[in-house]
């Protein structure tokens, strides 16, 4: 199984969506790869759509994040991926082991944070979300 960590500065990211980049890890807890996040390059949606085909491409089973936006949450469980809620105090150690066990998992896209003003906007990020995963 592969993870990923949302990470900035070398640590757990506070936004998904802006994190500098993304660690894969695999399940001795080695890292595998720190990809740079192509959704800071890359307009809102594409870049968003941009850095779900690379956690997949990358066969990342497991996203851990801080804090994440609904509609960003909605389409990565959308694409079959796992996402756990991790602290940014905790070492990439603990990040893993709690995503191990799933102690923390994000399963509807309603645990996401709100939309805040400013955020993307355009006609097809809308979207109702019907139920939980």
């Amino acid at each position: 199984m592969i993870y990923a960590i949302a990470t900035s500065n070398d640590k757990l990211s506070h936004r998904f969506s802006q994190s500098e980049s993304f660690d894969f890890y695999d399940q001795q807890g080695q890292r595998l790869a720190r990809i740079e996040n192509p959704a800071l390059t890359t307009s809102c949606c594409q870049g968003k759509a941009q850095l779900i085909n690379m956690l997949t491409t990358m066969g990342c089973k497991t996203v851990i994040v801080r804090k994440i936006g609904q509609k960003t949450l909605a389409k990565l469980l959308m694409a079959g991926l796992e996402v756990e809620q991790g602290n940014t105090r905790h070492s990439v150690t603990e990040l893993l082991a709690h995503a191990k066990t799933r102690s923390h998992s994000l399963t509807c896209p309603d645990q996401g944070v709100l939309p805040q003003n400013g955020s993307c906007q355009h006609a097809g990020c809308h979207g109702h979300i019907n139920g939980c995963h």
